[in-house]
């Protein structure tokens, strides 16, 4: 049985807005195609990014015996790429491997019939095509149960979950886990406050909302000025729009070993204060002090910017203290 020829497909996976079926199979997509036209004719780096599958999870309860994936998982935003596998509840694969436009399969075995919730999170920095999900014949299937929340992230590269090796270590998805909520993960990596990329007709309606931008806004160097204009902007249309009836927190850059560095919008306290007093302003928002998130330990960030999966722990669970 390929899952791939049933009508529901779409119904199998969370975490994305859109199927797109391909010549060669079938591609999720947590983007409107309006918001990746947007990406795509903007900035090169932002397209290829926003097409990876970051949060996407395929979800099955089944009582078939063998699980087989065959498709392609292609270079996005890094060469490596993983999938990360939940049976009821437990993590018991981890797969890691580098990008490739060959085709390959992956394959689960049980030794016993019997019904289980299999969740497969996908890569967050390849772009995944599916030729098949294969099932026994004669299994039974349905998708995995949907969450009653629902937790739209927001953000850049951190937030799109690099540089996580797993994908389930990214902090959107142990957020999610830990607070029990189905997530549509819309983080690209380099992205800054844009209110363009906004899609206001996006076809998901959230509880909860983070949005963590503002690293890339400073490495650009905005001014202060700059910076508060455009992030209200930003919040101004998100809260009238999508995230009109959720509960919403802005959160403030990371910790970088360059922090203390001088630009036109200040070292990047100063700089990330400038965002705060902006959302601060803003009906609705909570603002929560990014820098308390993770230690300020190098040994926590791959390249001093981007944390590496011990340091998604910390964001996730720090995070989770503070979400009400």
């Amino acid at each position: 049985m390929n899952l791939l020829d049933r009508d529901d497909i779409e119904s199998f996976f969370a975490g994305v807005v859109r199927l797109e079926r391909t010549e060669s199979g079938i591609r999720p997509h947590r983007h409107t195609e309006k918001q990746i036209q947007h990406y795509e004719t903007t900035n090169e780096m932002w397209g290829v990014r926003a097409n990876c599958t970051a949060g996407v999870v395929l979800r099955l309860f089944t009582d078939s015996q063998t699980v087989t994936l065959s498709g392609r998982v292609l270079l996005g935003a890094r060469q490596y790429a993983g999938i990360d596998v939940d049976v009821d509840g437990r993590w018991i694969r981890a797969l890691r491997f580098d990008t490739s436009d060959e085709t390959r399969s992956f394959s689960l075995e049980f030794d016993t019939r019997e019904k289980r919730n299999i969740s497969f999170v996908l890569p967050q920095t390849a772009i995944v095509e599916f030729d098949a999900i294969q099932l026994d014949t004669d299994a039974t299937v349905a998708p995995g149960a949907e969450r009653t929340r629902r937790y739209l992230a927001l953000g850049d590269s951190i937030t799109q979950g690099m540089d996580a090796r797993g994908p389930a270590s990214a902090y959107p998805i142990q957020l999610a886990r830990m607070l029990d909520t189905d997530l549509l993960n819309l983080g690209v990596g380099g992205h800054i406050f844009d209110p363009d990329a906004l899609d206001d007709d996006l076809p998901y309606s959230p509880d909860l909302v983070t949005i963590a931008y503002g690293t890339n806004d400073w490495g650009r160097d905005l001014t202060l000025t700059q910076v508060a204009d455009v992030a209200k902007a930003y919040l101004d249309r998100l809260t009238r729009t999508v995230a009109r009836d959720a509960q919403i927190y802005l959160l403030t850059p990371l910790w970088r070993t360059n922090a203390d560095e001088v630009k036109p919008g200040g070292n990047l306290t100063v700089f990330s204060g400038a965002i705060a007093e902006a959302a601060g302003s803003v009906s609705g928002v909570s603002v929560i002090d990014g820098t308390t998130l993770v230690p300020h330990r190098e040994d926590l960030f791959i390249d001093g910017l981007h944390p590496n999966d011990e340091g998604f722990l910390h964001y996730a669970v720090s995070l989770r203290g503070m979400i009400a």
